[in-house]
């Protein structure tokens, strides 16, 4: 359905009120018109009926029509409204002044009635044009929407498939996923769209245990980077393979594959090493790994978070194990440390103690735990991080 353009005239008079009405109404078939007769009714009307265009006489009973050019303008939301004077007093300084407050046009009785409706004819395909990208955009986030929502639907379904071979799987993935996109998004170089993907990778990252036999469904495809079983070699391809079957998880596939690269490079299935491991699937990796060791092997969360700070920069990268390590130390309730905080570097100040180590993206350990920060400490660790950022926050005592 096409939309109508809603033009206010605001004339007393009622010989030029149908004078405009009519030039209007014989030019345009794609308008409504409204009449007023007064600024207090005009002006209630705008705010709930947000016309596009107001046509106004420069006085009314109640006031000049620059007082309400002057209240329209001052209101961002009213920044895209045409406004045009009609004046019938021939006197300039009006038209300076409304010219002053931000008038579109600004007409003298009797009125060119040419000039008139080409202004209005400029006006009305402007306004076209906007109300046309805005029904496109309108379409683009109902499309996204619907996307969204059938990526979710696989997602559900490809769960249900995991649960029906792996009852407990569910759980302990949403864990990971939680897990995963908070290391993603504190780390900060990454898009929406690529955090998503994280998230949709750690769902998806059991995909290729479906095809494992019985005896081996529970246990991991690693432990301390080497396959339990040469049968779990084929399970990183495997759930490339089934992922890549859906268009949309192209790039998920491909993470999918390389969860188990050892950050060494003597992982599986291709033996990358280092940056040559998707970084969605370093996180993942790290990850899966922990809550494995929790849920698998029944270790602590002690335990379990530090058998992967100690294979950091064999099995896990380095920044993913910090991050990790950050993670579980401020949600899992045996980690926590009593009135801890989470800051930015500017929001640090002498005489706050740290609780954890400071650590770089590129592995620099700045601060050690338990240190009483100075004025020359902040500085000088805001001055490293100018260059070398720091790795997600800065932990002390509250």
């Amino acid at each position: 359905m096409e939309n109508k353009i809603k033009i206010f005239v605001a004339c007393d008079d009622k010989k030029n009120f149908n004078d405009i009405s009519n030039h209007l109404q014989d030019k345009f078939n794609n308008i409504d018109i409204f009449k007023f007769d007064t600024l207090k009714s005009i002006s209630l009307s705008i705010l709930n009926d947000k016309p596009q265009i107001i046509i106004c006489d420069i006085n009314l009973p109640d006031g000049s029509s620059i007082d309400l050019l002057k209240k329209v303008r001052s209101e961002g939301k009213n920044k895209n409204l045409y406004f045009v004077i009609i004046d019938n007093s021939n006197d300039s300084k009006y038209k300076s002044i409304s010219y002053t407050y931000g008038v579109d046009d600004h007409f003298f009785i009797p009125i060119d009635w040419e000039q008139f409706l080409s202004k209005i004819s400029s006006f009305i395909r402007h306004i076209s044009y906007q109300l046309e990208i805005s029904n496109e955009n309108a379409l683009l986030i109902q499309l996204a929407e619907e996307l969204e929502q059938e990526i979710q639907d696989m997602i559900k379904l490809s769960i249900k498939f995991l649960q029906a071979r792996i009852p407990s799987s569910y759980e302990m993935l949403k864990r990971v996923a939680a897990s995963s996109v908070w290391i993603a998004q504190t780390y900060g170089n990454l898009s929406n769209e690529e955090i998503r993907d994280v998230e949709i990778t750690a769902f998806l990252s059991y995909a290729g245990r479906i095809f494992l036999p019985d005896n081996l469904l529970k246990s991991p495809v690693m432990i301390t980077g080497k396959t339990t079983d040469p049968i779990m070699n084929q399970v990183p391809i495997s759930g490339s393979e089934i992922v890549s079957s859906v268009r949309r998880f192209k790039n998920v596939a491909l993470y999918v594959r390389h969860i188990y690269e050892n950050f060494d490079g003597s992982g599986i299935p291709d033996r990358l090493q280092s940056w040559q491991i998707p970084f969605a699937s370093r996180i993942v990796r790290a990850v899966l790994d922990y809550e494995e060791y929790r849920t698998i092997q029944k270790k602590s969360a002690t335990n379990a978070i530090g058998m992967i700070m100690r294979e950091s920069q064999r099995l896990y990268d380095n920044r993913v194990a910090i991050l990790l390590e950050q993670y579980v130390t401020s949600y899992e309730q045996e980690l926590k440390i009593k009135d801890e905080i989470a800051l930015n570097l500017l929001e640090l100040k002498p005489g706050m103690i740290t609780t954890r180590a400071i650590y770089t993206e590129k592995g620099l350990k700045l601060v050690p735990q338990g240190v009483n920060l100075t004025e020359s400490t902040i500085s000088k660790i805001i001055n490293i991080a100018s260059s070398d950022s720091i790795l997600g926050y800065v932990y002390v005592k509250h």
